[in-house]
């Protein structure tokens, strides 16, 4: 048994002439916008404000940009810069924090030594005290990433 294929059904139907609904309806609303213009200025003022309403009309009903229409483009960057922005802070990987102190270092092995000698205790004991014990230091003391 064979089935038809639907073909072509990214290119939208030319309605109006040469032009489809969607660019048929910008250039209406175009030149709605243009009828109180005309009505109540002269001519100069109306070919100098008819002009590049057009020229906006024609770009948005015309210019695609990678696929898509000026209008979608135009509302993706509205809501892009409209939304707030979220930074994520990524420690580089080739830059392994160390912390330079002697004490704690000297702590941290005693604790790892007492703990390895004990014969009940596991990996996950030693992984625990490593990441619940920290160098807590009452002072204030200057960050050895930054650079100054």
């Amino acid at each position: 048994m064979r089935f038809q294929v639907p073909q072509f059904t990214d290119i939208e139907d030319k309605i109006v002439g040469p032009f489809t609904l969607k660019q048929f309806l910008i250039y209406v609303v175009a030149c709605m916008l243009l009828v109180p213009v005309y009505i109540y200025t002269d001519l100069s003022l109306f070919i100098t404000i008819a002009l590049p309403v057009l020229g906006v009309a024609a770009a948005f009903a015309h210019v695609k940009i990678y696929g898509k229409s000026l209008s979608q483009v135009v509302f993706a960057g509205i809501f892009y810069l409209s939304k707030g922005q979220l930074y994520i802070w990524r420690r580089q990987k080739n830059q392994p924090f160390k912390i330079v102190d002697s004490e704690w270092n000297a702590n941290m092995s005693e604790k790892v030594n007492t703990s390895l000698t004990r014969p009940s205790s596991s990996l996950n004991v030693i992984a625990q005290s490593l990441e619940t014990t920290g160098n807590i230091s009452k002072e204030d003391i200057p960050d050895p990433l930054m650079v100054q």
